[in-house]
């Protein structure tokens, strides 16, 4: 049930962005700001070595803690988070580096602040630069993506999912609050978990999630990566776009 993921999904014991970051790099070097507001530590930008390469990483930060978590607005990245992560596709740009984005988030912040300080322009501003990235990017869910504060992150080559994951275009509560009354699984009305995105071709692999997690994501990620790099990047830039294309234009 969609209920009991939820509750996976959102413990203080859920795998972080940070976790993996640690796990997965070396010599990694974090940016800081976003060279016009200041800094926003809901999300991580940086880059490091995985698997003698240096590639970018981008992590959403939720948090462990209380104190964390309201640190982190709980996950939900600021216009200042979004450019910081545009400042670090730049450099991924300029020096060939892969883009690896690690996503858990109920959504970009949607606070008065948030708008007043361009919150639907940066959110754009980041899609259009994943999308026309000259190198791979992969983007993975760790937790819940929602919104288009998710899809900024994930407008990439290949989308990883744990298994317990969601990706939406709302939370699960806000499409309730929709649906009202029906008594449906919700699933049933918006495909969001990674098997059902898995099965419409918008999720690329969904990883089990055990002890060995970690572990499955290097070896997904070093899997997909040897063969997205073989692509030029006008392929690159093409397959981004048929990828969701299909979704709402499915051929015959």
């Amino acid at each position: 049930m969609l209920k009991d993921q939820l509750k996976q999904i959102r413990s203080s014991k859920r795998l972080s962005a940070a976790t993996v970051i640690t796990a997965l790099t070396t010599d990694f070097f974090a940016l800081h700001g976003d060279g016009y507001q200041g800094d926003d530590p809901a999300v991580t930008v940086g880059f490091g070595r995985f698997m003698r390469q240096t590639v970018l990483m981008i992590g959403v930060n939720r948090g462990a803690t209380i104190q964390q978590r309201l640190a982190y607005h709980f996950g939900a990245v600021s216009p200042a988070g979004y450019r910081k992560v545009n400042r670090g596709l730049k450099q991924a740009a300029k020096f060939h580096w892969p883009v690896i984005s690690l996503i858990n988030m109920p959504g970009a912040a949607a606070d008065v602040a948030a708008e007043r300080t361009g919150q639907s322009q940066a959110i754009a501003a980041t899609i259009r630069q994943m999308g026309q990235l000259p190198v791979p990017n992969i983007a993975v869910f760790l937790g819940e993506g929602q919104s288009g504060g998710a899809l900024a992150l994930a407008n990439c080559n290949r989308i990883l999912m744990l298994g317990n994951s969601l990706y939406s275009v709302a939370s699960p509560e806000a499409v309730q609050a929709i649906l009202k009354n029906r008594r449906q699984e919700l699933t049933a009305y918006l495909p969001m978990t990674a098997p059902q995105l898995l099965k419409l071709g918008l999720a690329d692999q969904v990883i089990t999630e055990d002890q060995h997690t970690v572990q499955r994501l290097q070896r997904a990620l070093t899997t997909q990566l040897t063969e997205l790099q073989t692509w030029s990047p006008a392929k690159l830039k093409q397959q981004r776009q048929a990828k969701y294309l299909a979704l709402v234009a499915p051929s015959d």
